[in-house]
């Protein structure tokens, strides 16, 4: 077997019909056993294939036929995002470079709306 890296590996053990788990749906896979490290296991393109696998990586999600033929979205972990606070360095650098800044503050007072907030151009 030929890994991603190039070098190739012989296959001593292999495991047919491996039935497993992905988020919920229940498949198998023939396997090739081999020392991955960190990985539990790595679908091959035949599996994939066979499940008419669509790989949304921006997403981290799957969309594929289980074993029935019916559609199937694996959702994986997705990063916590979150929005920091624009310092005073950011402003003078984005301002430096033509940027249009806007400052607003929105706080959760009663009787106030988001149209409400002061809005400031430069």
């Amino acid at each position: 077997m030929q890994l991603d890296t190039g070098t190739n590996k012989r296959v001593h053990h292999w495991v047919r019909a491996c039935a497993f788990e992905l988020n919920g749906m229940h498949t198998s896979a023939h396997l090739n056993v081999l020392p991955l490290g960190s990985y539990s296991m790595l679908l091959g393109m035949d599996w994939l294939y066979l499940h008419r696998t669509k790989v949304d990586c921006y997403d981290k999600s799957i969309k594929c036929l289980d074993d029935n033929g019916e559609h199937r979205t694996l959702q994986g972990k997705k990063k916590a995002t979150s929005v920091g606070m624009a310092t005073s360095m950011h402003e003078k650098r984005s301002h430096r470079k033509g940027c249009v800044l806007f400052q607003e503050h929105i706080s959760n007072d009663k009787g106030k709306e988001v149209e409400d907030a002061n809005v400031m151009g430069r």
